[in-house]
């Protein structure tokens, strides 16, 4: 995925330490595993993850979705959020699955996807909430971290047109965010919400509305 490298970024460092430290400090609640696994799936306004505690081969689930986390909040959720807007460039996305490991005896390791890790029950169905996202919770995802058509992958198209729902899309010319006739600046964390958007006069601009209509139809 083109997204901008975290690897060199202190946030990362210092966030997976500070998880290390709940984890196997004195407190922690890992003590005898030899490591921490936690998935996170952020879709719009919802995030939902689980996790394992890893033993030898053995792994334990640390559950799915809701209820409290080992983890601080403002230590995995706050810091992962902070992540991803770090990740995202203008016109190519960020993020959609972060797969964090923690370790008691060396530094940790972030790992990002642009793709879903959902996983199923025992008996092959989804887990209550965890079956994959629609079009209306990737349409969030995009007005919020907006990539241009042609950055958009072939399944998200997929979804899209399943559902006949044309995606919020990046424009480069004038680094913004086009949807629904609506035209809101992007910066390099993703939209800014705080500006007021401005009205789009389709019949001015038929290029990028020609390229979205050609995703969606074909032609």
């Amino acid at each position: 995925m083109r997204i901008n490298d975290l690897s060199s970024v202190a946030t990362v460092s210092d966030g997976l330490h500070r998880l290390s430290d709940e984890a196997y400090g004195p407190e922690g609640f890992a003590h005898g595993s030899d490591e921490v696994i936690h998935v996170l799936i952020h879709r719009g306004s919802r995030t939902m993850g689980y996790g394992y505690l890893v033993e030898g081969d053995r792994r334990t689930s640390r559950g799915l979705k809701g209820g409290k986390d080992e983890f601080s909040r403002e230590a995995l959720h706050n810091w992962l959020d902070e992540c991803r807007d770090l990740a995202y460039c203008p016109g190519l996305g960020t993020w959609t699955t972060a797969e964090v490991h923690v370790f008691p005896d060396k530094p940790g390791r972030l790992d990002v996807f642009e793709e879903e890790h959902l996983r199923k029950m025992e008996n092959g169905r989804w887990y209550p909430g965890a079956h994959p996202a629609d079009a209306a919770t990737w349409v969030k995802q995009l007005l919020r971290y907006p990539r241009t058509v042609d950055n958009i992958p072939p399944w998200m198209w997929d979804i899209f047109r399943a559902e006949d729902v044309t995606p919020p899309i990046y424009n480069p010319e004038f680094n913004s965010v086009d949807w629904k006739n609506r035209r809101r600046p992007v910066t390099d964390r993703g939209t800014d919400f705080t500006v007021e958007p401005t009205v789009i006069d389709s019949s001015l601009e038929p290029g990028v509305f020609a390229k979205i209509g050609k995703k969606l139809f074909g032609g």
